[in-house]
């Protein structure tokens, strides 16, 4: 996978100019220099210095700078700063893209392209757009070669456990993160290994349309999987490299792999690297919990704005997770108290809601500032739990924060969230 991510990195500085990594590996790209430029994945464009939604004002197109290129510049206001200093909403500022002519039956780089209707799939007048760039705030440049994006946000949720019917909560929960506008959805479920595409909840080595999940943030309800290894990479690849990352109940142990497999290290593994904790225990299927209402400084967070917890909080049928000791960088936002306990040697009040923001694990070559990661992470995601209209607000919220999104919600958005009817399934 590496040498795949390096080869991308030093297309994408050879094509804009920049030094690349070593005059060794230089060489040895000759051979191929006129091949056409791999799509960089949407985690790889996240580090570009700027990232804006913007509108097309108007396009112009002009010769040069070489025989076969067009300068494609365009006039944009902005939208939405989403990262990059020296800009503001409601200003306007140009944006140059360089596309090339290639006569019929040669190959090479086509230069920047997009998935709209202009020039070499770039923007036209009117579009609205999402834009991952270089340059300055006078002038960008697209990401080389599709920093030119549909505005659309995705977020990808994985149902695949076998006990909490994820296959139930999670389109449900989608369904509420589109209807208020903060992302679009893709869902994805356990699948039969033989045809990916026919959903299994039993199943637990593939999951259907993995090549998708790239697309944007994964919002993960696993449990014992042992996927195969092109849905293993499709899910860990995106999130290694940083992309957002909401995490319900049982993806403290998403994975339980043979003891002689290679990827036996998961097990443990991956609650402790992106969430903070593996899995421990629980206090008992017979007991329930207190959702307990949050601190002065908690209750500031986004993730909690809006919603109510009484002062004796709230009961969901939730049997309590024991999650501590979290990493320091785990901020907690609310806690759970476990109602008769079938664990009475353990404490009985556990983390139940936290947010971690750091540096991805693995790093794009050409990044110089890296993106923090935003995960948030519930031990919550019993069905009965999403029938409570507090705990839907804080599930959608959970997935706006990680997804950057939540100034696309306001307070007839909670409404609406709070008025969805939701028939919780049993539990298997």
């Amino acid at each position: 996978m590496m040498k795949r991510l390096r080869s991308i990195a030093l297309a994408a500085s050879s094509a804009l100019g920049m030094p690349l990594l070593a005059p060794t590996l230089a060489t040895s790209l000759a051979p191929t220099a006129r091949a056409e430029v791999p799509d960089q994945p949407m985690w790889a464009l996240r580090q570009a210095p700027f990232e804006l939604e913007v509108t097309v004002l108007s396009v112009e197109e002009k010769p040069g700078p070489g025989p076969q290129d067009t300068s494609v510049w365009h006039r944009v206001r902005i939208d939405r700063v989403v990262r990059g200093d020296g800009l503001a909403a409601g200003e306007e500022t140009a944006v140059v893209s360089k596309v090339r002519d290639l006569a019929a039956g040669t190959t090479g780089s086509r230069g920047m392209r997009g998935p709209f209707r202009g020039t070499n799939g770039l923007p036209r007048t009117g579009d609205r757009a999402r834009l991952f760039a270089t340059g300055t705030a006078k002038i960008l440049q697209p990401n080389f070669p599709n920093g030119w994006q549909q505005p659309d946000h995705w977020v990808s949720f994985i149902a695949a456990d076998d006990e909490y019917r994820s296959e139930v909560t999670m389109p449900f929960l989608a369904s509420l993160v589109e209807k208020v506008d903060i992302a679009r959805a893709t869902l994805h479920f356990a699948a039969d290994p033989a045809d990916p595409t026919k959903r299994d909840p039993a199943s637990k080595t593939a999951i259907s349309d993995a090549p998708a999940l790239g697309a944007g943030g994964e919002v993960v309800y696993m449990r014992f999987n042992a996927l195969c290894d092109r849905d293993r990479e499709a899910l860990l690849e995106p999130l290694e490299h940083g992309m957002p990352l909401v995490a319900f109940r049982t993806a403290t142990h998403a994975f339980a792999y043979p003891a002689d497999s290679p990827h036996a290290a998961l097990n443990a593994g991956f609650g402790e690297t992106f969430l903070g904790t593996p899995w421990r225990f629980h206090h008992g299927h017979s007991s329930k919990t207190r959702v307990l209402p949050p601190d002065a400084e908690a209750a500031k967070h986004p993730v909690l704005a809006g919603v109510a917890i009484p002062a004796d909080g709230i009961v969901v049928p939730s049997w309590l997770y024991h999650v501590e000791p979290l990493p320091s960088d785990c901020r907690v936002l609310l806690w759970g108290e476990a109602i008769d306990s079938e664990r009475k040697d353990a404490p009985i009040k556990q983390p139940l809601l936290w947010v971690r923001e750091r540096a991805p694990i693995k790093f794009y070559p050409s990044s110089a500032l890296p993106r923090l990661q935003r995960i948030a992470v519930t031990t919550l995601g019993h069905p009965g739990d999403f029938a409570n209209a507090e705990v839907r607000l804080i599930a959608v919220q959970m997935v706006a924060w990680a997804n950057e999104r939540m100034q696309a919600i306001d307070d007839a958005d909670r409404a609406a969230i709070r008025a969805a009817a939701f028939d919780a399934p049993p539990t298997r």
